[in-house]
Formats: structure tokens, C-alpha cells, sequence
């Protein structure tokens, strides 16, 4: 036996007989080699571990990553749950290294291997490709990611100036029920629908009309729909959520008894929604009927979408649906519309939370060198502060009539981007001041972070992300990673790169 804290690396192979075994060596020694009757039963013990340790993977040897203060102090300082009062408090978490990453990092969301380096090294599979189940990243990291040192004692710093900071773009006004009803014909199909997506996303939608339009925006209903289509839409989803709801709940407890996936799952769900929003009235008391309807839900999803069950953050999600629609079925379906669009968040491999975490490192990098420089001098280049803004969309930095407005605004980007990429660059350039003038190290940087949630202004960064964006699409400078994977505009000539001219005015 050894402590799993000192275990260095396992190694898969192929024993006598055609035997799987796997070879486990520690910071001192080669433990004899463990034969398993079957390959199901290596997996199995490697996920177990995995829960304790984050490995990288090379060839066929698994290598543990003891270089893991960033993340840990980011588990440390981080919790995606509430209090039970519902003050967002963010916790210090005061158990031991194996709790850590048993309780936190496990329940956060499978991000088992979410690693210290990974971000570092762009990944091969870039956002909105293909996702592996097993992330592969290569090793190189991005050229301008590298300060390689200088003779002596001093580090060459690539103190390219800032990019000018542009006038925020004024917002439009709100997209009004007058303007929404010009958009139907006689059959209740809507019309012009890029129109009414780029008002949308100019000025917000007005909140009383948020039940009508976000079904379209969440793809409950299609766009050329009819009244009486959407009718017959709406009746048939209505069943599918009875059978969904019927196979948890007939679930006996001899079969409860052998199906532990279940068990983990519900008994996550069971704690997360008894945590989620209860500040809000909607949520608030004991035995309050809208915190077991969520608890439903989310059941009812992990049956939808087997594959992905529930993890940790996904309460974030649905609470803001049920508190708009205030009906079950309608905020269900939304739900399942809102996680076709972020389901990879969730993934066990986070390649896309890791890739949007590279990619927003790229983005601060050539927006303001100053900043990334006093990151990276204060081991934070990793952006490890920012996972829960990526993760669930930013739903606890604003307060719940902002996060609508944000959200809406990120569904209907007219741009081939990823929206929330430039709404996280425009928020730490906002708040850089401090950061630099400050001194901040790692820690320092984390709760400030976290104590900008709630007093985040949404306009000023609606304003600032828009102006942001045009200004960077329109540098004539862009590195090939910024051009070509995040603005995507690989096949577009730089001489059409100048901001259109039906841009919005800045203010």
C-alpha cells in the first residue's frame, strides 16, 4: 500500500495472457504490477483516482501533476453554491488536499483533470469543433506566451503599448412590444428575424415580452413556426416531459440500490437546489414549492441528456428560466435549448472551458500587455479566475434583471464569435487599474474578482465590449490566433476588417 498523495505516474499495459494490468510508481519506489480480469475495471479505478490527483497524459502513461497551486488556491477561494441564507459568499474551503479534490473539484463540474498547464498549451480541437471526450493539447505554448529569460537575472517582457481604448458604443433602446408584433405575418410566423435579432442585441428586449421572444431565441420554437404549429409544438413536448419525469420517479429501490450513477447524480442535484438564488422571493422559505420544482427539472434533464446528467453550476442556469416563465414545462424546454448551446462546458475534459480560457489570454495579452505582464509575473496568466464566468455564463456577476439583458445579448451576437470572450476581456480591462496599481498577487486578484459580483455595471460593459470588439476587428495587427480562432475571420480580406458603417454611434 502507499498514500495516493505520493503516487507519480500509472502506466496501462498488457500483462501475461492478455491480462490488463496497470504499473503504479511513487516519489520512491515501482509498486508490483496489478492485473485486472477486465479492461472496464482499469477504467474504473483510474476515474477513482482521478478524483484525488490530475493527471497528464503521455503516451500511455498517466503522470501526476503536483504543479497545482494555481488551481487549488482557485478551488480554496471558489465555490459555485451559495450560503444557506442565499448571500453570495464565496467560501474558504477548510478540509484537507483530499477533500479538495474530492468534494470541490469533482462537484464543481467534471473538471477531474482540468490542469494546471493545459491552458497554457493552445488545444488542438479548437471551440465549436468537434469535442473528444479525452482532451489533447500541444505542448508548445503560443509564441507570445513565452518570456524566455535574458542573461543574467532579468526576464525580456514584451511591453507592446495597449491597444487605444475606443468610446463605448451607445446602446438602442429596448426592443418593444410595438416593434415585436411588426414581425409576424397573418399565420403567426415571424418575420425578418436577423432584424429582430440585431435590435435585440443592440438594446435588450423589454422584460414583459422576455416570455414570448425566448422561446425562439432558445429554440423551443422555429423561427417560421405557426401559432397553431407551435401549439402542437408545445403538446407533444408536454408528454416527452411526462415519460422523462415518469422513468425517474418509477424507479424502484432495489434498483436504486445497484445504480449508483443515479444516486450521485440526485443527491447532487438534491443539495445544489436548496442553494440556488434563495435570497430571491421566488425561492425563499422552507419547503418552498419553487426549489422542488427545480429539483424536478434538473431530474428530468439528467434523463434527457444521459450522458451528461447533472453537474454542478447547471442550477445556475435553470433558475433564471423558471423565474422568467414561471411555468415548469416552458422553463424546462428552454433549459434543454440553453444547454444545446453550453453542454460542453460541462464536459469531463472542459477542453472548451480550457480553450476559452487560452483564447481570453490571447485577448489581454494583445489588448493590454501592461496587465497580462503583471498576471503572469503573479502566476494568474492561467486566468483561473475567471472559470466561473465562463462556466455559467456570468449568472452570479450581475444581479438577476442584468443577467437577462447579458444573456439575450450573447445569444443573438451578430458576429461569428464567441460573445462572452470579449465581455470577460472588457471587464478585467475595466478593472486593470487596480490590479496593477495594487500590486495584486494571486490571491489578491481572486477576491477581488470575486467581490466585483453583483456591483458589476452591465451597461458600461455592454458599451465597452462592443466598442472592444470593433476596435481590435479593425487593427491591422492581428495575430493569426485572434484572427483566425476567435474573431474567425480567416477568409476575410484585411481591407474590409474597418468597422461598418452602420455601426452604433459611441457615446
Amino acid at each position: 500500500t502507499c498514500p495516493i498523495s505520493t503516487i507519480d505516474s500509472i502506466k496501462q499495459d498488457v500483462g501475461a495472457r492478455g491480462r490488463a494490468c496497470i504499473i503504479i510508481s511513487t516519489n520512491t519506489q515501482r509498486l508490483p504490477v496489478i492485473y485486472f480480469p477486465k479492461l472496464d475495471s482499469v477504467y474504473r479505478l483510474i476515474q477513482c483516482l482521478k478524483r484525488f490527483l490530475c493527471f497528464i497524459r503521455q503516451h500511455d502513461t498517466l503522470v501526476v501533476d503536483h504543479s497545482k497551486a494555481g488551481l487549488h488556491k482557485v478551488m480554496k477561494e471558489l465555490d459555485l453554491n451559495e450560503t444557506a441564507s442565499g448571500n453570495q459568499v464565496y467560501k474558504k474551503i477548510a478540509v484537507d488536499f483530499q477533500d479538495v479534490y474530492d468534494v470541490t473539484l469533482s462537484g464543481l463540474s467534471k473538471v477531474t483533470n482540468f490542469l494546471r498547464g493545459s491552458v497554457v498549451g493552445k488545444p488542438v480541437s479548437r471551440p465549436g469543433a468537434q469535442t473528444s471526450k479525452t482532451a489533447v493539447f500541444d505542448p508548445t505554448p503560443p509564441e507570445h506566451l513565452c518570456h524566455r529569460p535574458a542573461e543574467g537575472d532579468f526576464e525580456l517582457y514584451d511591453l507592446r503599448k495597449p491597444l487605444d481604448k475606443a468610446a463605448p458604443v451607445a446602446r438602442d433602446e429596448m426592443f418593444t412590444r410595438a416593434l415585436w408584433e411588426t414581425h409576424f405575418d397573418s399565420e403567426g410566423r415571424v418575420l425578418r428575424e436577423k432584424e429582430l435579432q440585431d435590435r435585440i442585441f443592440g438594446g435588450g428586449c423589454q422584460p414583459d415580452l422576455r416570455q414570448e421572444v425566448w422561446p425562439f431565441l432558445l429554440n423551443v420554437y422555429p423561427w417560421n413556426s405557426t401559432l397553431e404549429q407551435r401549439a402542437a409544438i408545445m403538446e407533444e413536448r408536454k408528454r416527452e416531459y411526462e415519460v422523462l419525469k415518469n422513468q425517474w420517479k418509477s424507479i424502484t429501490p432495489t434498483q436504486l440500490k445497484r445504480f449508483s450513477l443515479y444516486r450521485d447524480r440526485e443527491a447532487l442535484v438534491e443539495k445544489d437546489v436548496l442553494r440556488t438564488d434563495r435570497a430571491l422571493d421566488f425561492y425563499k422559505g422552507e419547503n418552498n414549492e419553487h426549489v422542488d420544482d427545480l429539483y424536478e427539472m434538473l431530474m428530468t434533464y439528467c434523463q434527457h441528456n444521459f450522458d451528461l446528467g447533472y453537474v454542478q453550476g447547471m442550477s445556475d442556469l435553470l433558475s433564471p428560466l423558471y423565474l422568467l416563465f414561471k411555468d415548469k414545462l416552458m422553463a424546462f424546454w428552454a433549459f434543454v435549448g440553453y444547454m444545446d448551446m453550453v453542454e460542453d462546458h460541462f464536459f469531463l475534459d472542459q477542453q472548451r472551458t480550457q480553450g476559452k480560457l487560452a483564447d481570453l489570454s490571447s485577448l489581454v495579452y494583445y489588448c493590454d500587455s501592461e496587465l497580462y505582464n503583471h498576471l503572469e509575473k503573479e502566476d494568474s496568466s492561467n486566468f483561473f479566475f475567471c472559470f466561473r464566468w465562463l462556466l455559467i455564463n456570468f449568472k452570479r456577476e450581475f444581479r438577476n434583471e442584468d443577467i437577462l439583458e447579458l444573456w439575450e445579448v450573447i445569444w443573438t451576437c451578430p458576429y461569428n464569435t464567441d460573445y462572452t470572450l470579449f465581455v470577460a476581456t472588457a471587464i478585467l480591462l475595466q478593472e486593470r487599474a487596480p490590479i496593477i496599481q495594487q500590486k495584486m498577487c494571486f490571491a489578491d486578484i481572486l477576491r477581488y474578482i470575486n467581490d466585483l459580483s453583483q456591483r458589476i455595471d452591465l451597461q458600461e460593459v455592454l458599451g465597452n465590449t462592443e466598442s472592444l470588439f470593433h476596435n481590435i476587428r479593425s487593427q491591422p495587427d492581428i495575430p493569426f490566433n485572434i484572427r483566425n480562432n476567435i474573431l474567425r475571420i480567416a477568409d476575410t480580406p484585411l481591407s474590409s476588417l474597418a468597422v461598418s458603417t452602420t455601426q452604433r454611434e459611441p457615446l
